[in-house]
């Protein structure tokens, strides 16, 4: 017999105002739906389908049966859309999952339409059980773009396949045989759309109560985002024992919680509880369950010791190299303004310069020999010595713009012209200053 544990989670997100997800979490039936359609339409469409599948559980037990349900939920929905024209053309996509009988073992089938979707988490890797009903998901799967080109192709939302479109609707169906400590995700792509795979595999290996990994699956969604609905049911596969006759309706679910992580529960969250003697499985603690798995120990003292040594020689080499790359300035000129830089000149690695001083002297007020040298960057092994070679440079420049003393004027002394004056009289030689001498 195999024993299921459930939890899950749902959320409006943070841009829209009405959540149109719905979940069912009941003893063998788990399901997630997206709505679409309209403000209240969406809505609608996935707490029908919701509805409908939830009447039908007691009736599930193979893979027909399944189908046959999610048929029934889609005539539920293209009904109602019919009948009211204010829903018109509204629709949902659902992802489902339950335990059957095939040959006297137990098997988990996941049945979808549309793009909510089914991963198993199987020895830590994750993998996607269902494929997408969507235009960019058949391009991928018909080669015509890449998943990188698919993650953020225009026509991604666009789906091909949901419940309540038309009158019939083609299901999908996948059978999965589970392992003791699997753990199965079905969700709406308001998660997968904001968290990557990487981080969904995280975050499932990281807890062991199934309800808290669904709460922290949408938190996820809501940090990194939260664009649309968000809802996530967590299966994990408590007891997976070897086959035996009995039907998977006698099965039991240890436990079912749905949360709405937002401050209201969406109307159309439907939950159902688990019904009939649970299963009682008893606390089992992380340590306990890896040793009862044979899993070897990964925390050893030597593991401890070549961690401290490793993390000792990181330390002392990023602590080296920031003394290196944080232990001296650099005077360069930006435009016509000298500034002072701590650091290197381009950096070193991660480790940029960082702008201390912008000196009051401009480039302008340096000689232009200096100017070609001060492009170049100056290196100077304090903040002091920089702030003294831009003195210096300020200094050279007054000197050189200093006007030079020059010498007294020279006055020449008078020009003197003689006149002798005679017995006829006087001649003048030149006509200038004019001394006259009596002759005799």
């Amino acid at each position: 017999m195999t024993v299921l544990r459930a939890g899950s989670a749902t959320d409006v997100g943070r841009t829209r105002s009405v959540n149109q997800d719905s979940v069912l979490t009941a003893p063998n039936l788990f399901v997630v739906a997206d709505g679409m359609g309209g403000h209240a339409g969406g809505e609608v469409a996935s707490s029908t389908a919701i509805a409908a599948l939830d009447q039908a559980q007691d009736r599930v037990g193979s893979d027909e049966q399944l189908i046959e349900a999610i048929r029934v939920a889609n005539e539920a929905v293209y009904r109602a859309s019919v009948e009211n024209s204010s829903l018109a053309g509204m629709g949902t996509t659902v992802v489902a999952a339950c335990l059957v009988s095939k040959n006297g073992a137990d098997v988990l089938t996941i049945a979808n339409v549309g793009d909510s979707r089914g991963y198993l988490l199987h020895d830590g890797v994750l993998t996607q059980i269902t494929r997408d009903h969507s235009l960019a998901a058949e391009m991928v799967r018909n080669g015509d773009i890449s998943e990188e080109e698919a993650a953020t192709h225009p026509q991604r939302h666009v789906i091909t396949r949901a419940l309540g479109i038309e009158g019939t609707v083609e299901v999908d169906v996948f059978s999965v045989v589970l392992a003791e400590g699997d753990r199965v995700l079905l969700c709406s792509d308001g998660l997968t759309n904001e968290v990557d795979t990487e981080e969904l595999t995280r975050a499932l290996g990281a807890g062991d109560d199934p309800h808290a990994v669904a709460t922290d699956l949408v938190r996820r969604a809501n940090a990194n985002g939260g664009q649309d609905n968000i809802t996530a049911v967590v299966i994990d596969t408590v007891l997976a024992d070897e086959p035996v006759p009995e039907p998977t309706q006698a099965h039991r679910v240890v436990t079912t919680a749905t949360a709405a992580v937002g401050p209201d529960r969406p109307a159309g969250a439907a939950t159902t509880a688990a019904t009939g003697p649970a299963v009682v499985v008893p606390d089992e603690s992380w340590i306990a369950r890896r040793r009862r798995l044979g899993v070897p120990r990964l925390l050893t003292f030597r593991v401890v010791l070549f961690a401290l040594l490793v993390a000792g020689v990181l330390w002392g080499a990023w602590a080296f190299l920031k003394w290196y790359a944080t232990s001296s300035y650099f005077v360069t000129s930006q435009g016509n303004a000298i500034v002072v830089y701590k650091g290197r000149p381009g950096g070193v690695l991660w480790f940029k310069p960082e702008l201390v001083t912008v000196s009051s002297t401009p480039v302008s007020g340096v000689l232009p020999s200096r100017r070609t040298v001060l492009s170049q960057d100056v290196v100077e092994p304090s903040l002091a010595a920089a702030n003294q070679y831009i003195a210096n440079l300020a200094a050279e420049f007054q000197q050189a713009q200093a006007p030079q003393p020059s010498a007294p004027p020279t006055t020449a002394p008078p020009k003197v012209t003689t006149t002798t004056t005679g017995a006829s009289g006087a001649t003048p030689i030149a006509p200038s200053t004019t001394v006259t001498v009596p002759a005799g």
